[in-house]
């Protein structure tokens, strides 16, 4: 505010204004440490809601769902420390966590693997110290080694099915690893996995991961059957998980994201954050080719598509009806479960294919989805998803439009992405403008984007057939309704009101002009923007009442905008900034809210009396309410539990409205239990990458789904009265490395139809109560100083009424350009001063000692000298008092500056000491007061329909009537949803086939029988029972199928009845003494028989129904295939007569005697390099070497005595043969031929009994083979 006048001003001390006390708190802390019965209904919910997300991703051999009890092996680091969700501020600090190895107890199950259970227990309590890891970690502590003594451990009795759970956890603040340990999974992971699948009958791996993880390790390892996401499923995650896989609940879950077959087939994989090494600049590279959009348009093959997952029934999709017009386009869809045994829910998701034109599309795109209910085999249920043609457009950046080109639309129905068929063709006539705007996210470099120009895209076979034969429609783009939604906002013009008796001036915004944050070089690399000039009008109001409040404007008796010209800027600057942080230099989220003890921050309360403008009060979420579980005030100990519910991607994998409103109904009715106004959630941003950290925390690659899915649950929490959500991240805040700083370049079509689209459902369908704006940068602008996002889009466009807030620092955010921006609320707290100096000269606070105060703030601490610049030339004075004991040593360093002096004065009291300042106020008045009261006015909207603001009224004896949140158009404006009835043929069921089937399993004998036939047995009974009563109490949903295949389970496995169990001692006797042997001993002849017997005695070892022939026989074998082993011959002789005869000269030999030596010789050494040389064949080339040597005839200048001596000493220095050796310790020649070839030693490998016994005996099995023996005679 500009000043007409300088004068000297005297400043008293300013202390903070504190909350007065008649702040009514409203939260409903309790004495007692008992579980409430919210809290025990609202953990119900919690599970049950989780098991509705869950994805069977694979099903082998039928292997889920398990028996419903009996015994189970269970490994993995996330069986004990199985993850509830993400951390950072979506955690939720509730009162337990059920693990899923108590989830298996709780349900029953006998764990068999409590070994290794409780080994890596130890390892992970000891490493972690029994701590969670708090707000801001998550303790990572890798699966040790399951070893062969814990898995023979975990096989006792009978024990044929395992699960193993991967965990993974991420979070706020980083990114996560494309590395072991995270994406992928570590060698022991695998290692454990392979022991787990080769040992068991059954062998499941369960997912609790809160994104996608490389699962290529699934089709790697043989003899695994299930691959199982659970999520992280909240704080009864293990209780759910279990009804899950043991068929309680039949899984339903689809997936909201493509899992890829490899990291890098993801477009963005090779720049995402830190990927690159670049997180300062991301790059949009990938444009609208974001998920399936770009697998199916690019032709990716997937390891699961979006919208996949499996279901332990089976459903029969008949579409019956299609309609379209230039309104809407609606799809009647027949979904029958034709499964014989389970009950399930099925999702039916339509596609659409649009026709490129001026634009390129995608392949297809999510147009509707709904979920059927609980449908019995054979039961039958209809639905009709019905979506606006319209919202078949493109947006257009050269026409700022949204249009339908013309051309073939293709509607697709299945359930994924990869699982439909085109069940009609609408064709446009002509390209029409569907949607009117105005450019708002313009670029702030132009990058090169992803184009399918050249590009063949995914197709199935019959596809063409398909789309020839569909209904077809034509529309007239005549008929096609065109609406102009451009902002009226655009020209960024503001209002300032004034008493008519006000010298408020307008600011000069050319002398004074705005600028966003420099960047420091290093995370903030974008440069600085200026705030474009804008026009400011001032409007002039009739003081009607002095110092009005607010509670008069909600009884009309004050116009806002009166009660807005009677509030100073210092009082408005307070109004629009939060509280959330403590005195110290850190940031302690919610640790100071003086009405919720450990929310995240509130609104000002200091002005509860004088304005009559309560606290609202703001909690972190979007998996619960974070707020503090207990806590010490005065000495009373103050319990405040809340429900850990399940992460965001598990909520949207349910692809079930009623599931997300649900949710969005038990948080809303926490947050009136605590007295919580606004809930920090849902999260909305995309999944452009995998590697996100906060994935967890938001829906999907596809707006669709997110902007429903957030749409839900923000109409059970606002269903509510006077409390409402905030959603967030406003927008593209698609990673966590540098997320404060980075920038991102998006082209305005990518930004609509991809990164804005899920909010402009939620906001348009749901009227939430707030919006959080982000830390990052998009196409250079802070988002909480992007007028564009933060008015021209929400407000102008899509009509939002509530407020918009920052989150806690604000990133790259400057709080002035905020205020215009349209960001109304800056959290946590700190920048009243700064905006105060933007609007009016504002004087130093001083402390007791004659020196300025200091703020401690989330950037650090700060002097309140405030608008005043110390200098030896200013005009202006200002004096505080000395009222402390002493002057602050500072104010002499001042004084020595020559801006202070020290002066007293004398009055009745005494002698008083002042310091005296000299300066000037700066000229900063950059900030039009109509911006300050802008941002006023949506904050005081919000609050006068707030839970405190009714009980302000009920305090002042004024009726306040709230509710203008719970007003809301709904998600049928996107994706309407009509189910019929269930229905079920009309049949008579027979039963008497099961009774006779039941009256015979009573009377059958199961002594001795084997556990695992035992447990599937008393399984068909107890089945066949169930089903038996269902049906003579007339279930509907009871077939005859049911019922047959009931009495068929039962009489299947009596016939197993006389499975008993096989004495197993011998085998594991003969199998312990082979496993003993090393093949590295052994020639290669006879160990592929050794190693397929070994194989197959194990297989018959760990099966549970082996006979005792099958037992006798397969240790029998093994035995036989051992003593047919060939122990490699010892080639010491032929090594020392090879050396001897490389020491003879040619040259003293005749040429044929020596030739036939070197052809023994090179035969020799053959033999010697062999490794698989049998003893014959050494004995034969000693032999024959020995003889050549013998037979060489000397030349002329020796005789052949003297040469046959030399002969028989180079033969003596080889030593005895091989086979001498065997035969005597003599030191008989090698020359003498008849000892070499016929005194040889038994051959290793006899068929004999005798023989494998002697074989035994050299390999130390003796005992074992006796006994054996001793056993079969």
């Amino acid at each position: 505010m500009k000043k007409k006048h300088r004068r000297a001003v005297a400043a008293s001390m300013a202390m903070v204004l504190a909350a007065t006390s008649g702040a009514m708190p409203v939260m409903a802390k309790t004495t007692t440490d008992e579980v409430s019965e919210r809290e025990t209904r609202n953990a119900e919910l919690s599970m049950n809601l989780a098991t509705q997300g869950m994805v069977l991703l694979e099903n082998e051999n039928h292997a889920l769902p398990l028996a419903k009890k009996g015994n189970i092996a269970l490994f993995g680091g996330g069986a004990y420390a199985t993850v509830k969700g993400g951390t950072g501020s979506g955690d939720v600090n509730e009162r337990y966590v059920t693990n899923v190895w108590d989830g298996f107890k709780n349900a029953g199950y006998n764990v068999t693997s409590e070994d290794w259970l409780n080994e890596y227990k130890n390892v992970y309590d000891e490493e972690t110290s029994g701590s969670s890891g708090g707000m801001w970690g998550s303790p990572k502590v890798p699966d040790t080694e399951v070893t062969d003594a814990q898995i023979e451990a975990a096989k006792a009795n009978g024990t044929d099915t395992a699960v193993y759970v991967i965990a993974r956890n991420s979070g706020e603040g980083s990114d996560r690893k494309a590395e072991a340990g995270d994406y992928y999974l570590t060698d022991i992971e695998k290692a454990n996995i392979q022991k787990m699948a080769a040992n068991f009958k059954n062998s499941i791996v369960v997912l609790n991961v809160g994104g996608i993880i490389d699962t290529n390790f699934f089709d790697e390892t043989e003899g695994l059957d299930s691959l199982f996401l659970m999520s992280q499923a909240g704080m009864r995650g293990g209780d759910a998980v279990v009804k899950v896989l043991n068929g309680e609940v039949t899984p339903s879950g689809k997936l909201t994201d493509t899992w890829a077959e490899n990291f890098e087939d993801y477009a963005s994989s090779e720049t995402f954050g830190s990927v690159d090494g670049k997180t300062d600049q991301e790059d949009y590279t990938d444009d609208i080719y974001v998920g399936y959009r770009y697998f199916d348009t690019f032709n990716v093959t997937p390891k699961y598509e979006f919208g996949y997952g499996k279901s332990y029934t089976d459903f029969d999709m008949e579409v019956t009806d299609v309609k379209a017009d230039a309104e809407n386009v609606a799809v009647t869809v027949k979904v029958t479960n034709v499964g014989n045994t389970y009950s399930g829910k099925e999702v039916v998701e339509v596609y659409f294919s649009a026709p490129d034109g001026e634009l390129e599309k995608p392949y297809q795109e999510l147009a509707a989805y709904g979920k059927t209910d609980e449908l019995a085999p054979g039961a039958s249920q209809t639905l009709t998803l019905t979506y606006k043609t319209t919202e078949m457009s493109s947006y257009s950046m050269e026409k700022a439009a949204y249009i339908m080109e013309a051309g073939d639309y293709v509607v697709r129905v299945g359930n994924s992405s990869r699982n439909t068929s085109a069940e009609a063709v609408i064709t446009l006539d002509e390209t029409t403008t569907t949607e009117q705007l105005s450019n708002q996210r313009i670029q702030d470099e132009e990058i090169e984007i992803l184009s399918k120009e050249g590009i063949t895209p995914y197709s199935y076979e019959g596809e063409e057939e398909e789309i020839a034969a569909a209904d077809r429609f034509t529309i007239s783009a005549a008929d096609v309704q065109s609406v102009n939604n451009a902002s009226e906002y655009d020209d960024e013009s503001i209002i300032s009101y004034v008493y008519e008796d006000s010298d408020y001036e307008a600011v000069d915004q050319d002398a004074f002009p705005r600028y966003t944050k420099e960047p420091d070089g290093r995370n903030n690399t974008s440069p600085s923007l200026k705030i474009e000039k804008y026009e400011e009008k001032i409007q002039t109001v009739e003081k009607t009442k002095d110092n009005p409040t607010l509670l008069d404007v909600y009884q009309g008796t004050v116009s806002m905008e009166e009660f807005l010209a009677s509030l100073s800027p210092e009082e408005m600057s307070y109004i629009v900034e939060g509280v959330g942080w403590g005195g110290s230099s850190e940031p302690v989220i919610g640790a100071q809210a003086n009405s919720v003890e450990g929310a995240a921050g509130e609104t000002t309360s200091n002005y509860y009396e004088t304005r009559k403008i309560p606290n609202i009060v703001l909690a972190d979420g979007p998996a619960g309410i974070r707020i503090t579980q207990q806590y010490e005030e005065n000495g009373t100990t103050y319990y405040q539990y809340c429900t850990a519910f399940p992460i965001g991607t598990l909520i949207a994998q349910s692809w079930d409205k009623e599931v997300a409103e649900q949710f969005g109904k038990a948080v809303g009715e926490e947050m009136t239990e605590m007295g919580v106004t606004m809930w920090l959630a849902p999260g909305m941003n995309i999944h452009r990458n995998p590697l996100c950290g906060r994935n967890f925390e938001y829906y999907s690659e596809d707006p669709l789904v997110a902007g429903m899915t957030a749409a839900s649950v923000t109409s059970g929490v606002q269903s509510y009265p006077g409390i409402g959500v905030t959603l967030k991240h406003f927008a593209a805040n698609n990673q966590e490395d540098n997320r404060n700083a980075v920038n991102n370049t998006i082209t305005e079509r990518a930004f609509r139809e991809i990164y804005l689209k899920g909010f402009e459902i939620a906001v348009k369908a749901s009227n939430p109560m707030g919006i959080m704006t982000c830390y990052n940068l998009n196409n250079g602008w802070p988002g909480a100083d992007d007028y564009d996002l933060c008015t021209d889009i929400p407000r102008g466009e899509w009509g939002f009424n509530g407020l918009i807030m920052t989150d806690w620092g604000g990133g790259q955010s400057t709080p002035v350009n905020s205020m215009h921006a349209g960001n109304d609320l800056i959290m946590p707290g700190g920048s009243s001063v700064s905006i105060r100096q933007a609007v009016e000269d504002v004087a130093p606070t001083f402390a007791e000692d004659g020196y300025v105060t200091v703020t401690q703030g989330w950037g650090g601490s700060t002097e309140n000298w405030n608008d005043f610049v110390l200098s030896p030339e200013g005009q202006t004075e200002i004096k505080t008092e000395v009222t402390a004991e002493g002057v602050n040593e500072k104010v002499m360093d001042k004084i020595n500056e020559g801006t202070a002096y020290i002066t007293t004065r004398q009055d009745a009291s005494g002698i008083k000491t002042y310091v005296n300042y000299i300066g000037d106020y700066a000229e900063n008045n950059t900030l039009p007061l109509g911006d300050l009261q802008k941002a006023t006015r949506n904050i005081l909207n919000v609050i006068l329909d707030s839970t405190q603001f009714e009980k302000m009224g009920i305090e002042n004896d004024v009726d306040v009537q709230i509710g203008a949140f719970t007003e809301h158009v709904g998600t049928d404006l996107y994706n309407a949803v009509e189910k019929s009835d269930i229905t079920v043929q009309d049949k008579v069921v027979s039963t008497a086939v099961l009774e006779y089937a039941l009256e015979l399993a009573a009377n059958a004998d199961t002594e001795g029988v084997i556990s695992a036939v035992l447990d599937r047995f008393n399984a068909a009974v107890e089945n066949g029972k169930d089903i038996l009563e269902r049906a003579q109490a007339e279930d509907p949903t009871v077939t005859q199928a049911m019922v047959d295949q009931s009495w068929k389970d039962i009489i299947t496995m009596m016939q197993y009845l006389s499975f008993k169990q096989a004495d197993k001692t011998d085998l594991e006797k003969v199998i312990a003494a082979a496993n003993l042997i090393d093949l590295e001993k052994y020639l290669e002849e006879g160990q592929d028989g050794f190693t397929a017997a070994l194989a197959k005695a194990n297989e018959v070892l760990a099966d549970e129904v082996a006979d005792q022939d099958d037992v006798d026989a397969a240790w029998q074998a093994l035995l036989t295939a051992m003593s047919n082993l060939r122990i490699k011959p010892d080639k010491e002789a032929l090594e020392a007569l090879i050396a001897s005869v490389a020491g003879l000269n040619e040259e003293a030999y005749d040429a044929a005697s020596y030739s036939a030596m070197t052809t023994a010789l090179a035969q020799a050494q053959a033999v010697y390099a062999d490794d698989q040389a049998t003893e014959e064949e050494v004995a034969a080339a000693v032999t024959n070497l020995q003889d050549a040597v013998d037979g060489l005839v000397a030349k002329a200048q020796t005789t052949t005595a003297e040469q046959n001596k030399d002969n028989k000493s180079v033969a003596n220095a080889a030593g005895p043969s091989s086979t001498d050796k065997a035969a005597t310790n003599s030191n008989t020649s090698i020359t003498d031929k008849t000892t070499t070839s016929t005194e040889k030693s038994a051959k290793t490998g006899d068929t004999t009994n005798t023989a494998a016994l002697a074989a035994l005996v050299a390999m130390g099995f003796v005992a074992a083979a006796g006994a054996v023996l001793r056993k079969k005679r």
